[in-house]
């Protein structure tokens, strides 16, 4: 499809993050407390953050199936759409469905992050948020310049204080 033909904004679209979506993002002294991916004995994935276990990592990711089979399910990555968490494969859905652009809010740190904002070390919580934002910007968003509107979670719940001590870091650059 061309380009040029293409006029809808998807504005309510979602992300399933990746499963290494913290790899290689946060400062040492915080990489062992990074939410954890993983399969249980049953197949399916959860995100495994401060002791809690967040279940149902693509809640209702079923583009491409027939409405019958909309629900509560897939529960694991590989009943989904690579389109769901993979930015290319996302292009590839959106030019077939005629869309130029989207929003995509997050998936396992919840709509505007309230599973960092509840995170009692608010050093921690915010180097989580950071690692968060530069992925969906840097890798999501950027991947795709002009395809992906980013939409960076705000930082609920962390005091001024602690904001103001991550100003002026560097941020790195993206992995491609």
């Amino acid at each position: 499809m061309n380009i040029n033909d293409m006029v809808l904004v998807s504005v309510d679209d979602h992300v399933v993050e990746p499963p290494d979506l913290f790899k290689d993002r946060l400062p040492k002294k915080y990489a062992d407390l990074a939410p954890q991916f993983l399969t249980k004995d049953d197949g399916t994935n959860v995100w495994s953050y401060e002791g809690t276990e967040v279940g149902n990592v693509a809640l209702n990711a079923v583009a491409g199936r027939p409405k019958d089979e909309y629900g509560i399910e897939p529960t694991s990555f590989n009943d989904i759409r690579p389109g769901c968490y993979d930015a290319n494969e996302r292009i590839k859905d959106m030019n077939a469905n005629g869309v130029l652009g989207a929003l995509c809010f997050p998936s396992f740190p919840q709509f505007c992050g309230q599973m960092f904002a509840r995170t009692e070390d608010k050093g921690v919580a915010l180097a989580m948020l950071q690692a968060y934002n530069d992925w969906h910007i840097d890798e999501w968003c950027g991947s795709q310049p002009g395809r992906f509107i980013p939409l960076a979670l705000p930082p609920s719940g962390i005091p001024r204080s602690w904001r103001q001590r991550s100003g002026g870091r560097r941020r790195r650059e993206p992995r491609r």
